[in-house]
């Protein structure tokens, strides 16, 4: 009878061990998640191939009281950028070239318009998400940004990786990676607005998303619709250059 009952334990120690042999699994890397959600939106050499990219779409305000607007985007790797935005014959223009920024407020129906140009946190931003336009969730190494993991959480019902880059400068993005199928869950800025992406149109062996929400402590803001991407397209001369006060 002793011998049954320490067989049965031995038997037990073996399975529990064998079991958590199985389960207890190694944290993935940073660097793993990063590269298994790069490769769910393109290869490699296409993602590290994308020198220019040029968008176009709706943005449509969560509050219908609000009127849409049309959105042109347009960069140059690594650090150019023009935003248009345009709500009826409101056109607000943000341009970067380099290290230098502006943004310029016009009326189509006048002649004038007004520009400043930005400077310390705000030109930061702006350089920062340009480049995330060519980064495809890689870490900005060369301009000290630094990823940890910070644990496998639930978040928008998804088990998901919780990746947080974060700059010397204070700047920092969380992003979230589903466990099954290591695709972008949302990704959460330092100011509090989180995007998700939604749907997916392929250009040039990139996955793109048709459009994306946004969200502010879980109320919806707006949502952009992308119409048209284009990729490695030759782009107009000048299109950054920022005017000089009394240009524009």
């Amino acid at each position: 009878m002793k011998s049954a009952i320490r067989s049965s334990r031995i038997l037990l120690s073996v399975g529990l061990l064998f079991g958590a042999a199985l389960t207890a699994q190694p944290a993935p890397s940073t660097s793993d998640i990063i590269n298994r959600a790069r490769a769910t939106v393109g290869t490699e050499k296409a993602l590290d191939g994308v020198v220019t990219l040029k968008m176009v779409g709706t943005l449509e305000p969560a509050d219908p009281k609000v009127p849409n607007a049309t959105i042109l985007i347009i960069a140059r790797k690594p650090n150019s950028q023009r935003l248009e935005i345009r709500v009826d014959d409101i056109v607000e223009t943000t341009i970067l070239n380099c290290r230098k920024a502006g943004i310029i407020r016009s009326n189509l129906q006048e002649e004038a318009s007004q520009m400043r140009e930005l400077t310390g946190a705000e030109l930061e931003r702006v350089r920062y998400s340009t480049r995330q336009f060519f980064n495809f969730y890689r870490a900005d190494f060369r301009n000290g940004e630094r990823v940890t993991h910070q644990g496998t959480v639930t978040h928008r019902d998804v088990r998901a990786h919780r990746l947080k880059y974060k700059y010397p400068d204070g700047l920092e993005t969380i992003r979230y990676f589903s466990v099954e199928d290591d695709t972008l869950v949302a990704t959460i800025t330092d100011n509090g607005v989180e995007s998700v992406n939604r749907g997916a149109q392929t250009v040039k062996g990139i996955k793109y998303p048709k459009s994306i929400e946004y969200y502010e402590d879980g109320r919806k803001l707006h949502t952009i619709h992308f119409t048209t991407i284009e990729i490695n397209q030759p782009l107009a001369s000048g299109i950054f250059k920022i005017p000089r006060a009394g240009d524009e």
